[in-house]
């Protein structure tokens, strides 16, 4: 028999009355050099301290003979300090040559979990699956609280007055996530090739891509652990993200052990906190009952205020692997001085439903609202259930 499975998503629009961190590795040259040969040492600076241990590996070889990886090194650089090197004498060349350091690895810590970061395909590798939720749930609570603290600031503020604020603090709400990407040297997560992608949609009128679309799990969190080929090592596997399901080490998975959420999300309705509302209420997916099937998604995007202001909601049922979500999210856009931007509202996101296994079988009813009661003065606002 098969299962009726709905769900609803309710998105609520309130009232309207770094450069990166380097990680340099560089070989020094013992002065003066002495003997019949040259030696080098290797040095790492990084741009900034960090809370832990960060252990930087790479090889060292002689200039104009090619890169190779004969003489590995690895340095650990404590927490609290920036640089770490080795003797001198580490590496010797013939007396006339001169040597180059490359970075091979970066491993940091994390909330409590190590991370090492592959320069030469810009991946993550996580050890675990638990490591890899570990990371994510601490990444999601991070912006949560800086967000929070910043905007307690402006407790008294309307939104609007609260983006004249935000343009004279350079107050960036994709901060603590920039902060992770930056314990990695140059890492090309797929978060800010997306925002790279929306900041130029946006100049451009909203002519183009709509980088939501392109967008595999509507989640900053993930996206920032993920390289901008949707890529991440777990253990001694690689899974890439694909918009027809998972590939494990290049082959597609199938099977319901990567798509074990059975939820459709029906509707979705915008309001405002107070004065008349501006509604929305559409059928975002049609149910399919035959499958326990995940990676659905749908938006709605919508203006007022004369079209000087936008909303935009995406709703969407995920698996990633390292875990399966129903999301919903809203973002909030207006046009000032001729050009659109994005810009705080009170905002409240509310979810609920129910779970399924992948033997279609209930597991849970839940209820999700975010905030708990009241609204939020942000740029975006998400809620989701892992």
């Amino acid at each position: 028999m098969k299962k009726t499975i709905i769900a609803f998503l309710i998105l609520m629009l309130g009232g309207f009355s770094l450069i990166k961190a380097q990680v340099t590795v560089e070989a020094i040259p013992m002065s003066p050099q002495t003997g019949g040969h040259n030696y080098f040492g290797i040095k790492v600076t990084l741009a900034k301290p960090n809370t832990g241990d960060v252990t930087v590996s790479g090889y060292i070889y002689v200039d104009g003979n090619g890169a190779n990886t004969d003489n590995p090194f690895s340095l650990i650089v404590p927490a609290g300090e920036v640089t770490a090197q080795t003797a001198l004498n580490f590496f010797q060349t013939e007396p006339t040559a001169t040597a180059t350091a490359e970075l091979g690895t970066i491993v940091s810590m994390y909330a409590g979990v190590p991370i090492t970061y592959e320069a030469s395909s810009c991946i993550l590798k996580f050890n675990t699956m638990a490591d890899a939720n570990v990371v994510l749930n601490q990444l999601e609570d991070d912006e949560d609280n800086y967000n929070d603290a910043y905007d307690g600031q402006y407790s008294n503020y309307t939104a609007d007055e609260m983006d004249d604020i935000d343009d004279q603090n350079n107050y960036d709400e994709m901060k603590t996530y920039k902060d992770f990407e930056a314990l990695f040297n140059n890492f090309c997560s797929k978060r800010a090739e997306l925002e790279a992608l929306e900041n130029t949609w946006l100049a451009n009128d909203f002519d183009g891509t709509d980088p939501d679309d392109l967008d595999l799990t509507i989640s900053e969190a993930e996206n920032t652990i993920f390289n901008s080929n949707y890529s991440v090592i777990i253990g001694n596997d690689t899974y890439q993200l694909t918009s027809n399901g998972v590939l494990k080490n290049g082959v597609l998975q199938g099977g319901t052990a990567y798509n074990n959420i059975n939820q459709e999300l029906n509707y979705v309705n915008l309001s405002k906190s107070s004065g008349p509302s501006v509604n929305i209420s559409e059928l975002l997916f049609s149910p399919d009952y035959s499958d326990c099937k995940s990676n659905k998604k749908s938006k709605i995007f919508t203006e007022y205020d004369n079209g000087n202001k936008r909303v935009k909601a995406v709703v969407a049922i995920t698996s990633i692997v390292i875990r399966n979500g129903v999301k919903g999210k809203l973002k909030h856009y207006k046009r000032k001085n001729g050009h659109w931007k994005k810009s705080k509202a009170d905002m409240a996101v509310y979810c609920a439903g129910t779970l399924y296994i992948e033997t279609c079988t209930v597991t849970q009813s839940f209820t999700d609202r975010k905030p708990l009661d009241g609204f939020k003065k942000r740029r975006k606002i998400s809620t989701r259930r892992h």
